[in-house]
């Protein structure tokens, strides 16, 4: 069970947040503009996607009570759209080197081979994010559709980011993600942001309602909502800082 929760933190944002922003420096200092304009937008469509999913189960109670659906899971998601993107930066580059080395002496092999390591970067990130996806499930974070839907959704930004950055012109540059890959899984972390308890309070403030949702019983809690931290460090009665 230990490792599901070692899992399941992969999906935090103290580690994807971590690689998003890299991903996103690494191009604007490769002067990738447009590259990295295309990648901030789609990785704040995506978190916007699932934050608003599971702010509207919380506030509202809007969700798919028969596929125990309450909202898009947020580490899924972050993990399906940044862990594909970053392998596939880390050898893009390499690839395009090689290619034009050898496009003249071997013409379509090397495009082929380029290729390989491409997809099977790609294909390693996907398969991380899935395993995340799972261990959200088993340490009970998360319903499975909930986590199907969430690396879905991921996958689709990360998709949609790599296709913008095969089409482009301005080719990206290899960026020095390994590292910073390593130390992400590797290095003790600090303790993660307590993101559902903002998403919780923000949902009640929008909501007027002092009351959350919940999914035993799909209906609101019978008490009120209580920040769960001292009463020093309450704000605005739902928020703990």
């Amino acid at each position: 069970m230990i490792w599901w929760y070692h899992l399941s933190a992969l999906g935090g944002l103290n580690v994807t947040a971590l690689l998003a922003v890299a991903i996103a420096a690494w191009l604007v200092g490769a002067r990738c503009w447009r590259l990295a304009r295309a990648w901030c937008l789609l990785f704040a469509a995506a978190l916007f996607i699932a934050a608003a999913s599971q702010m509207a189960f919380l506030g509202w109670g809007n969700g798919l009570r028969f596929l125990e659906f309450t909202g898009f899971s947020g580490h899924a998601t972050r993990a399906a759209a940044v862990f594909p993107v970053a392998l596939f930066l880390l050898l893009e580059r390499r690839g395009l080197r090689r290619e034009d080395r050898r496009r003249e002496a071997r013409p379509g092999g090397q495009d082929r081979r380029a290729g390989g390591w491409l997809r099977a970067a790609v294909l390693a990130g996907a398969v991380l994010a899935v395993a995340v996806s799972i261990a959200r499930v088993k340490v009970g974070a998360h319903s499975a559709s909930e986590a199907a839907a969430g690396c879905l959704l991921g996958l689709a930004c990360a998709g949609l980011f790599i296709a913008r950055t095969r089409a482009a012109q301005d080719r990206s540059p290899q960026p020095l993600l390994l590292g910073l890959l390593a130390a992400t899984v590797l290095l003790p972390r600090a303790d993660p942001i307590n993101s559902h308890q903002w998403l919780t309070a923000a949902a009640l403030k929008l909501s007027g309602s002092d009351r959350v949702w919940l999914r035993d019983g799909w209906q609101p809690a019978r008490n009120p909502y209580v920040p769960p931290c001292a009463p020093a460090r309450r704000r605005f009665e739902v928020l703990c800082t």
